[in-house]
């Protein structure tokens, strides 16, 4: 099931997998949306999972940034039996921490989502199966998470993605046999078994076939490590913030509009959760490794040419969907319980929002930068400012002018934070990084494309059937990359085609 990769063999098979997986998730999504369309069920759905993943990515957000770099140090240093002691401390804390999450929700669950939503007390009490099937994912969630980040450090990539696709599938499928008798619900118990299950294979392939053992010491848990600990939390409780204020904002408006941002926002991270996350995850350990020797060249080299190629990939998608939001949309909620009035609610986030995908995808990256540079707490205050500034705009333009000021703010904020503030965050921080490349890539990446979203908009249209959206697809990566092969617009993205092609022939000649 799982065996220890190289990092261009886990950046590949990890990717393929995680295509797979995000698959699962997708259809998930219109599943939901054929049985329940929006309302007042799809709603309250959304807005208990995202603020139990908000609470759970809140607390292993300690993972990435401090316990696991701190772990591989450990281990380098001090060997693999006290890499594991020190894990252990901090699974231990896990459980903790998830056992009295788990318990607020299960027994304050009404008051305080009463508290902290627009929903009302009447509402919430209908809907308590939701509530108490829900209290029980923050802790599995947690110890799953970082269960599979641990493994990661091990060179395991798949094992994150193999979690996750378990959970994703007993979610569909009890989703499929019981939403007549549960409803929404039906989800939350199929997520349940799923992290049970998981939990279960994981913790028995550490002790059977890596001989993990579960005593637990904090020896290596020094005041640096609380230090930083503390500080990274600072910078995540502010995300956290910004992010539940945006849920608290939308849950808001008219009933359907939240659910709608939801649907927008799987197309929207389509990207991001089949492709940049994954490629993240990889890069970031070896980012991790070159940190650690001092490599910093190496670190400029693996951080600029990723993003350069990756931008050059998502690019054309943000264009092909605005151009055809309104049949994208159709195509994949227009059936069922799901009308053409939630379509056009749908559409209009997604014709725009997409265009954030670039700047989530730039974020993603700098994100394990700092972290692999051990810059996490000095990147605080820059995150810390964004994110109140952000939140500050978004509630007073959402107030006055609905979702055209959210999506307005949503947009320009992000744009300046990426292409603005996070110069002067490298100037700071890594001067070493050459972060203007990667804007004036960006920057080239978009006016390479404006032509051809206008010769294709003057050749098909915007109304197209799905078949022939498939292949104006193709023909525009086709197009996009094909010139990129002379004008060598972004140099890296050829390079890696060209070697790929040569891989692919060597291999089939031998």
């Amino acid at each position: 099931m799982l065996k220890s990769e190289s990092y261009k063999r886990g950046a590949v098979v990890s990717t393929g997998l995680n295509i797979l997986v995000k698959s699962a998730l997708f259809l998930n999504t219109i599943i939901i949306a054929y049985y329940f369309g929006t309302g007042i069920d799809t709603d309250l759905y959304f807005y208990i999972f995202t603020t139990v993943t908000l609470i759970a990515g809140l607390a292993n957000g300690m993972d990435q940034a401090v316990i696991i770099p701190e772990g591989m140090h450990v281990k380098v240093d001090h060997g693999l039996e006290e890499a594991i002691g020190f894990y252990n401390f901090f699974g231990l804390g896990y459980i903790i921490i998830g056992v009295v999450l788990t318990a607020i929700f299960l027994f304050l669950g009404i008051p305080l989502y009463t508290a902290v939503s627009s929903f009302s007390k009447v509402e919430l009490n209908s809907h308590s199966s939701l509530l108490m099937l829900s209290s029980l994912l923050p802790l599995l969630m947690i110890i799953t998470s970082y269960l599979t980040s641990v493994l990661t450090t091990l060179k395991y990539f798949t094992a994150p993605l193999i979690a996750s696709g378990i959970v994703q599938v007993c979610a569909l499928m009890s989703l499929a046999l019981f939403h007549n008798q549960f409803g929404v619900s039906a989800l939350f118990a199929g997520m349940i078994v799923g992290y049970v299950l998981n939990l279960g294979i994981l913790l028995c392939f550490m002790y059977f076939k890596l001989g993990w053992h579960f005593r637990f010491s904090a020896k290596h848990v020094t005041s640096r490590v609380k230090k930083n600990l503390g500080s990274v939390q600072m910078g995540n409780m502010a995300t956290f913030a910004f992010n539940y204020g945006i849920i608290t904002v939308l849950s808001s408006l008219p009933t359907g509009i939240y659910s709608a941002y939801n649907y927008s926002m799987q197309v929207l991270n389509i990207p991001n959760n089949f492709f940049v996350s994954q490629v993240a995850a990889v890069a970031g350990i070896k980012l991790n490794e070159l940190s650690a020797r001092g490599l910093w060249a190496d670190m400029n080299k693996v951080f600029t040419e990723t993003i350069n190629i990756l931008l050059f990939m998502i690019v054309p998608f943000c264009f092909i969907t605005f151009l055809y939001s309104d049949a994208i949309v159709n195509f994949l909620f227009l059936r069922g319980d799901f009308t053409s009035d939630s379509a056009e609610k749908v559409s209009f986030f997604l014709k725009y929002l997409i265009f954030l995908s670039p700047c989530l995808a730039i974020n993603t990256f700098i994100s394990r930068l700092m972290t692999a540079g051990k810059k996490v707490s000095h990147a605080f205050y820059f995150q810390l400012g964004f994110n109140i500034s952000m939140l500050i705009l978004i509630l007073l333009f959402t107030k006055f002018y609905k979702e055209s000021g959210f999506v307005i703010t949503m947009l320009s904020s992000y744009y300046f934070y990426i292409c603005v503030v996070c110069i002067f965050l490298f100037k700071w921080l890594m001067p070493f990084i050459a972060y203007k490349n990667v804007i004036k890539s960006m920057v080239l990446i978009f006016l390479y494309n404006l032509p051809f979203l206008w010769l294709f908009y003057k050749i098909y249209g915007e109304s197209q059937p799905v078949p022939m959206l498939v292949l104006i697809t193709l023909l525009y990566y086709a197009a996009v990359l094909g010139i990129n092969y002379f004008m060598k617009i972004s140099r890296p993205t050829d390079l890696y085609i060209v070697r790929t092609i040569d891989m692919v022939r060597l291999k089939i000649r031998s």
